[in-house]
């Protein structure tokens, strides 16, 4: 069943920040993100009656970023950072998350970044928030590149693994 154009932003805006997340998570850079973003949400609107209703909305978003953010990175000159398998490998892993809203998602990821250790949390902060590379923190921080290299793999085990459990019980 198509959708109408109303269904579509609605959804968008229920789904923007996952969208916007994933995105990110190939172009690694705020502004493209957003133009990105908007992109998809003006062809989403505009391709509204091609898209097989609500459940498979979310899908397309996904393969629309994804080939807009690949070819917003090409225009800049740049080469994209994750390669075809590992981006299919990421859409396999962003499907069980459908399900939920975004702001259960944000709430679970913040309650499980209080869980981490002050230092692990730190590393998650420079590493997202400021964007800063493992080599940069290593150097930052005094510390060898493979101590920060092993402390942000343990600490993004320890928040995939609260956050699914959080998930799981969402609606307990």
């Amino acid at each position: 069943m198509a959708m109408e154009q109303e269904q579509v932003v609605r959804q968008l805006l229920v789904e923007r920040d996952k969208l916007f997340a994933y995105i990110w998570a190939i172009v690694r850079d705020d502004h493209l993100a957003e133009d990105v973003f908007q992109d998809v949400s003006l062809l989403a609107m505009k391709k509204a009656d091609e898209i097989d209703g609500p459940d498979h909305l979310p899908h397309w978003l996904r393969a629309t970023a994804r080939h807009r953010a690949l070819y917003a990175i090409r225009q800049r000159g740049g080469a994209p950072i994750l390669d075809d398998n590992l981006l299919d490998q990421m859409e396999s892993d962003w499907r069980q998350f459908d399900p939920f809203a975004a702001d259960d998602m944000t709430d679970a990821l913040r309650h499980c970044l209080s869980r981490l250790s002050p230092d692990a949390r730190r590393l998650i902060e420079m590493r997202y928030r400021e964007s800063i590379k493992p080599a940069g923190i290593a150097q930052r921080l005094g510390r060898k590149v493979t101590t920060v290299y092993v402390t942000l793999t343990r600490a993004h085990r320890s928040l995939g693994d609260c956050i699914r459990h959080r998930l799981a019980h969402v609606h307990d």
